[in-house]
């Protein structure tokens, strides 16, 4: 009997299958690993409305007020927008943001279910020798706000003083801007591991180990 290899990218994940010849059998185990890969999706921790009213509006913002660089991340944050020019001096954050973060404790769920969205900002990274200047999905920039407001253990060292992109962050809780690939003018797609990173978030959160603090300097 004859048999073709149909390969299917489904949310980030690839699922390679072995079809029996025929458009009909083809269609039917398709359509039954796609309905598998959405029962297998883990469960979202936010609501539709809320991920609608705060994390799409991050998609609108004109900019962000920085920009990301390979080693500059401790200085680069959507938190601390700065001024680029004389006189040099921090902004405030976006409005979009800002309102993220006065849900205090409620901002977690939604940050977290967002770490996956690889639609595209307005937000940059300045790129490097392997990736160039590129804007930045929008779960990148969610990463960055839940870094500045769940400080330390489980997700960070809290005695670490060095810099660049991830500094600090324990491993399995950090992606780079550039974790990602096929980018069109809208969106990405997310490698496999800026998934396994929000699944260790998502663990930390339901064991109700993250604990979130107001960034101090934002009050």
């Amino acid at each position: 009997m004859m048999y073709s290899v149909l390969i299917v990218i489904h949310q980030g994940h690839c699922l390679v299958i072995r079809c029996v010849a025929g458009l009909g059998a083809i269609l039917l185990v398709l359509d039954l690993a796609v309905q598998s890969a959405w029962a297998s999706a883990p469960a979202r921790l936010s609501t539709a409305a809320d991920y609608t009213k705060y994390i799409d509006q991050l998609l609108s913002v004109p900019d962000f007020g920085i920009e990301y660089y390979e080693d500059g991340a401790a200085d680069a944050s959507v938190l601390w927008p700065q001024i680029s020019k004389p006189p040099y001096g921090n902004l405030k954050p976006a409005a979009p943001v800002k309102a993220i973060l006065e849900l205090k404790t409620r901002a977690l769920p939604l940050l977290i279910d967002c770490l996956a969205d690889a639609r595209l900002t307005n937000a940059v990274f300045g790129g490097n020798k392997i990736t160039n200047r590129m804007k930045v999905p929008v779960g990148y920039v969610c990463l960055d706000i839940l870094m500045g407001i769940v400080p330390g253990k489980p997700v960070a060292d809290p005695d670490c003083a060095d810099d660049g992109l991830g500094a600090c962050m324990n491993p399995g809780f950090f992606f780079r801007p550039d974790d990602y690939y096929s980018c069109g003018p809208n969106e990405c797609i997310a490698r496999p591991w800026v998934l396994v990173v929000q699944k260790n978030w998502r663990a930390q959160y339901r064991s109700h180990r993250l604990r979130f603090k107001y960034p101090p300097l934002l009050r």
